[in-house]
């Protein structure tokens, strides 16, 4: 007998966002969005001045919609994460250098992570978006504990490049939703998933 598809899509390969859901119990699959390349912040706030909070769920919006003509039948999840400090965003690094940098700047500071969830449904036309927020104090940092650390923690796919999970970690304090600093902010997305049954 042929598995039914899951009704849930998860619209994104992180392995902490699977990780989240997979731990609340919920059936779903991860498929990878099909964007090329994902807008940056500054490229889109010249063209249509928004916050960081809406931005952030434009882009949770536009990874669900990429995969919705795939899965016009299914709940699809989308979700992105943006750092902000002082006037400047951060996104994923480029490369190891952009990652010692953002770490540099951050060194010994605090910082607003923010985390754009939504869920959309092509057939029954609902698209739904929310946005949670967390401040992270990183703890000081000299150029050789940022080096040791990238070393130990890889930053790629992380905004910021750095993980609030790591055991051996970089974060001082946090306040907020842990969740949302690891990248799906569940405490706005499960009433979501609630309103339609889906959880």
């Amino acid at each position: 007998m042929k598995q039914m598809t899951p009704l849930i899509i998860l619209a994104s390969s992180s392995e902490r966002r699977i990780y989240l859901l997979k731990k609340s119990g919920i059936n779903f699959i991860a498929v990878n969005h099909n964007l090329e390349r994902e807008p940056r912040f500054d490229e889109f706030s010249k063209k249509m001045p928004v916050s960081i909070g809406d931005f952030v769920q434009n882009l949770a919006l536009t990874k669900a919609e990429s995969l919705q003509d795939d899965y016009p039948e299914n709940w699809i999840i989308g979700s992105d994460t943006l750092i902000y400090m002082n006037g400047t965003v951060y996104g994923k690094p480029k490369d190891l250098s952009d990652a010692f940098n953002m770490l540099k700047e951050l060194s010994g500071k605090i910082h607003i992570v923010y985390t754009g969830i939504c869920l959309i449904n092509k057939s029954k036309n609902i698209y739904i978006t929310d946005c949670d927020k967390t401040a992270v104090k990183i703890k000081p940092l000299n150029d050789k504990e940022i080096t040791d650390y990238l070393s130990e923690y890889p930053p790629g796919g992380k905004a910021g490049s750095y993980g609030i999970q790591d055991e051996k970690g970089i974060v001082e304090s946090y306040e907020g939703s842990f969740e949302n600093v690891l990248g799906l902010p569940v405490q706005k997305l499960f009433p979501l998933l609630s309103r339609y049954g889906l959880n």
